[in-house]
């Protein structure tokens, strides 16, 4: 009997799995790490919409977020979202293509005299 061809069938049947699993891990690691920069983001956000609204105009087209705010008051929350691709063929199944990660900070503004 030849132990090495047979190991080599049990290696074959067991690597599109292995990879699969593999492939899932990096892009679970993936959504940690945008997440990771999106809370970043939301601090550059913060302060370009208290400094200069034009710059962070332009700070969310170039890193491709979409914006959103609402006022309560003087308390002003503020939304970003991002799309990432999942490329992981099983977990593109559950979770979607395209995957949204969120973050928001909610903060005072300082009333306006007029």
């Amino acid at each position: 009997m030849n132990k090495k061809g047979q190991a080599l069938v049990e290696f074959i049947l067991i690597l599109p799995v292995i990879l699969i699993v593999l492939m899932s891990l990096i892009d679970i690691g993936n959504i940690f790490v945008k997440k990771n920069e999106l809370n970043n983001d939301i601090e550059v956000v913060r302060d370009l919409y208290i400094k200069d609204k034009d710059k962070m105009n332009l700070y969310l087209t170039k890193e491709n977020l979409i914006f959103e705010e609402k006022k309560d008051d003087n308390i002003v929350t503020i939304n970003i979202e991002k799309k990432i691709t999942i490329n992981a063929p099983i977990l593109s199944n559950i979770i979607g293509r395209k995957y949204s990660i969120k973050s928001s900070k909610s903060f005072y503004e300082e009333p306006h005299e007029q």
